[in-house]
């Protein structure tokens, strides 16, 4: 019986080696094969049988074939591979933001602004210059322009990356749907088995990598051979079970992107922490009033006050017979703050100057503006009806909420100056700029109209130009308007934070590729096929089928020498 327990033992071995010389040669056949994952022989000593007071083993027996993976090393390559496209998509929004401020070109709001203080200046130099005047409104408008290619850019940029959120959530359910059909068909094919399903572990493996592009997955493998994956605490994807998801506008969600991702089975929220989506979840939140677009919301506004502020209690080369403010106000009849508390309008008052073409005569009125937070300060009504009692004009709110002046003769011109409350520039009056927002700025239409309009002069209508000096200088001196600083300063304080932030984010960046990169090489290592490893576990396979075969052979002389002896 020894005999014939020897060969076959010998034929297991014989079966067990043929075995691992094919999975070698299906490793070698793979070894380009993007994705595949190195597979192994298990193998193990076959149960042995009780001959009298002896055990004797039956050699060697396949237990399955399997993939070599550390799955250790894959979970933290995904967590890697989720938090680097976070940062590429945070980066790719970046690119974008660095674009449109265009710094370091003639092109840049830096430029523009030296540009507008330079045209003012220039018109100091020659006051009665009208083409002067007319490159000064030029530059102006050239700045609002600037500004406003920049909000539409960054408006166009959120826009964008919303509309990438609906595509990558259409490749989350695609990739779901995917890993739950491979689920089904893993559990079908092993049965049970102690082997890997030969390719499609590798497609899994591929689809839950890329996956973990979108956003950040976790996932455990079930004693089946299927896995769940989680997304933070909520699971996508349960043995065959997938769940989609969807992307809904939510205006003021907590991260402010106005977006979010919710299942369509329960209309929960699905939480993002990583992940492409979540990249564009941050870059639109960082477009937004709350970021970048404030920012840059904040340096117009504060372009607009201050040099409305200046502007607005100048003169021109020639006064006025009919003006309509620019701005509209919300209730006439109640005070400035309490019904537009962005007028960002002062206790003071502003004086008028009626003059009478006939007499050559100059009359100044003071009008007194109260705002000190109670019930009987100024309101839009008491200032029209102060205006109104002037001799020679009329004033009066319209139809659609503007103060409104008129000359009672044409003979009578008026203009403005000295104005400490800054109600003038609030209202629209004789201003430069109109506007509230990077997206809303531009050059008055009546200076565009009419360039005797620029109030370039303080002391008369036509009378010196120190107004056009303070307004050349308003970029670059500091103003109490703006807490002491000055508007190139602010700009360059949003330009220097903006950079610095990308190129921290950039530094980020690389250093997630450079990890990558080594789990990477650490996941090759274990999992992808070594041509000289094979060829070594190809010889070993070899020779050990060479000495099983030889000896079945000499088993077979020893049968047939006992059997002859018989």
């Amino acid at each position: 019986m020894s005999l014939f327990s020897a060969i076959q033992g010998s034929a297991n071995a014989l079966r067990v080696n043929q075995l691992g010389l094919q999975v070698v040669g299906n490793n070698i056949a793979n070894v380009n094969s993007p994705g595949y994952i190195r597979q192994e022989l298990v193998q193990a000593p076959a149960y042995g049988y009780k001959a009298g007071d002896l055990i004797i083993g039956q050699g060697v027996e396949s237990i399955g074939v399997q993939q070599k993976v550390d799955e250790l090393i894959l979970a933290r390559l995904r967590e890697t591979q989720s938090q680097l496209s976070y940062q590429e998509q945070v980066e790719s929004s970046n690119g974008d933001i660095e674009a449109l401020l265009n710094e370091l070109t003639d092109n840049d709001l830096s430029t523009k602004f030296s540009a507008l203080a330079s045209a003012f200046q220039d018109i100091a130099n020659q006051p009665g210059s009208e083409p002067i005047r007319a490159i000064a409104i030029q530059r102006g408008q050239e700045l609002a322009s600037q500004l406003r290619s920049i909000s539409s850019g960054v408006v166009e940029s959120a826009n964008r990356n919303r509309q990438e959120v609906g595509l990558a959530v259409d490749q989350v359910n695609r990739l779901s749907d995917s890993i739950a059909k491979l689920n089904r068909r893993i559990v079908e094919i092993e049965g049970g088995s102690n082997s890997s399903a030969v390719g499609l572990r590798d497609e899994r493996i591929a689809a839950l990598d890329e996956l973990s592009t979108y956003v950040d997955i976790s996932v455990t493998e079930q004693l089946n051979g299927s896995v769940t994956v989680f997304v933070g605490g909520d699971y996508i994807v349960s043995d065959g079970i997938p769940r989609s998801v969807v992307a809904k506008r939510i205006e003021d969600n907590e991260d402010g992107s106005g977006i979010e991702l919710r299942f369509v089975d329960t209309d929960s929220r699905l939480e993002v922490q990583a992940g492409r989506i979540r990249g564009l979840y941050d870059s639109i939140r960082a477009n937004s009033q709350t970021g970048f677009i404030g920012k840059i919301d904040g340096i117009a506004r504060d372009i607009i006050h201050v040099v409305n502020r200046i502007h607005s209690q100048g003169q021109g080369t020639k006064g006025f017979t009919n003006l309509t403010g620019e701005t509209v106000i919300a209730k006439a009849n109640v005070p400035f703050e309490v019904s537009n508390p962005d007028f960002n309008i002062d206790n003071g008052s502003f004086v008028v100057r009626l003059t009478d073409a006939r007499t050559k005569l100059t009359t100044t009125y003071d009008i007194p503006v109260q705002q000190q937070g109670s019930l009987d300060d100024t309101t839009a009504d008491q200032l029209a009806a102060r205006l109104d009692a002037i001799s020679g004009i009329s004033a009066s709110i319209t139809n659609d909420g503007r103060l409104q002046i008129k000359s009672d003769s044409s003979a009578v011109s008026f203009s403005f100056a000295e104005d400490t409350s800054g109600a003038l520039a609030a209202l629209g009056i004789n201003t430069f700029f109109v506007g509230n927002s990077a997206a809303s700025i531009g050059v008055r239409s009546g200076i565009t109209q009419d360039h005797s309009q620029i109030a370039i002069s303080s002391d008369g209508v036509g009378n010196g130009a120190r107004n056009a000096i303070k307004i050349a200088e308003a970029f670059n001196k500091p103003s109490d308007l703006l807490g002491g600083r000055s508007l190139s300063g602010i700009y360059g304080t949003i330009v220097s934070e903006t950079t610095r932030e990308i190129n921290t984010q950039k530094g980020v960046t690389d250093g997630l590729r450079n990890f990558l990169q080594t789990l990477e090489a650490k996941h090759l290592g274990i999992s992808g096929v070594n041509l000289d490893e094979e060829a070594v576990k190809m010889l070993l396979y070899q020779r050990a089928f060479q000495a099983t075969s030889k000896l079945v052979n000499t088993v077979s002389e020893m049968l047939d020498t006992l059997v002859n002896i018989i």
